[in-house]
């Protein structure tokens, strides 16, 4: 055999060998996944048999909702806390144990994790953000106004959540604005198409250890997502909560809640409305966390006596 004939002869091996082990490697990756779904956690059972999600949650861990579409905003020199983003971003670079902080986008359907605004929407988004000093333009939350679906799962620190279970229903109570939801499980149709709900009309189904809620019926005065705050000043090109997302009647969300331990529930949406997106688009994160055996949902007075808010709606000032 000549040098040459051993040269091809190696590279040839040692390509098939990296080869080898990659495709091992992948093999591997793909039996561990397995592995973990045919390990999945199986929850507890209500009297009915429904998969138990009863009981106090509070908001999970949170993260970006999506990647700027522009450049990430920078406040200018010598800005206080006002020109810094406002989140439910867990601080610093490690969680307890060492895990490190989770900051990747909850969108994962499109790869890109941008929200696929239509080029309307994208200019209403922008004229929504750089007028949030006018009450016509206000995040509807701001205002009092019921969160919606899915915006109501997403982590707001000052929120928190219970489940309670009846035959054929699922109820989520939301500290934020006292709100209420009656998932009946029974298979009745959606309510006719003229009967608006800021929070929709839910009705759901179980799939495996999954409670999937299908959503229709909303009002039009509500965001679809948005968690935290966007930095005073930023444009919303520059932003990553989610915040100035508006929909229309056709808005459609299909919503999965499935326990992945005893003490979380992940959740994640998919969300579709012609008018608004150029296609379907889904996030996904651990939105529920176990409250303390004592925890308990407190009154909510979402603007009592607050001055500044009065005064720019109505322009009166109550303390004079």
């Amino acid at each position: 055999m000549s040098r040459t004939e051993k040269r091809v002869l190696l590279a040839a091996t040692t390509i098939l060998a990296t080869f080898a082990v990659t495709a091992g490697s992948a093999a591997g990756q793909s039996a561990t996944r397995s592995a973990a779904t045919a390990k999945a956690y199986s929850p507890a059972k209500t009297p009915d048999g429904q998969p138990d999600l009863s009981g106090m949650w509070e908001p999970g861990p949170g993260r970006p909702m999506e990647k700027e579409r522009g450049q990430p905003w920078k406040p200018p020199a010598g800005a206080g806390q006002n020109g810094a983003a406002y989140t439910f971003f867990a601080p610093g670079d490690e969680l307890p144990g060492g895990r490190a902080v989770d900051r990747s986008p909850m969108i994962f359907d499109p790869a890109d994790s941008i929200i696929p605004l239509q080029p309307w929407a994208v200019a209403k988004r922008d004229e929504i953000i750089d007028h949030q000093d006018k009450v016509e333009y206000l995040d509807p939350r701001v205002r009092c106004i019921q969160s919606g679906v899915p915006r109501a799962n997403l982590p707001v620190f000052y929120n928190s959540y219970q489940f309670l279970q009846t035959p054929g229903h699922v109820i989520i109570l939301y500290e934020w604005n006292h709100m209420t939801r009656d998932i009946p499980l029974d298979g009745r149709p959606h309510l006719p198409s003229q009967v608006r709900l800021a929070n929709g009309d839910s009705r759901g189904h179980w799939e495996g250890n999954t409670l999937v809620v299908d959503v229709t019926n909303f009002t039009s005065d509500t965001w679809v997502v948005g968690h935290g705050a966007p930095p005073e000043g930023a444009p919303a090109s520059a932003i990553n909560t989610g915040h100035g997302v508006v929909h229309s009647d056709q808005l459609h969300v299909v919503e999965r809640f499935t326990m992945t331990d005893k003490d979380t529930i992940r959740y994640e949406a998919r969300i579709e409305d012609p008018k608004v997106f150029t296609k379907p688009w889904s996030f996904a994160l651990e939105a529920f966390k176990r409250g303390k055996p004592d925890h308990q949902l407190f009154e909510y007075a979402c603007h009592e006596g607050n001055r500044s808010n009065v005064l720019l709606s109505t322009g009166v000032d109550i303390e004079k």
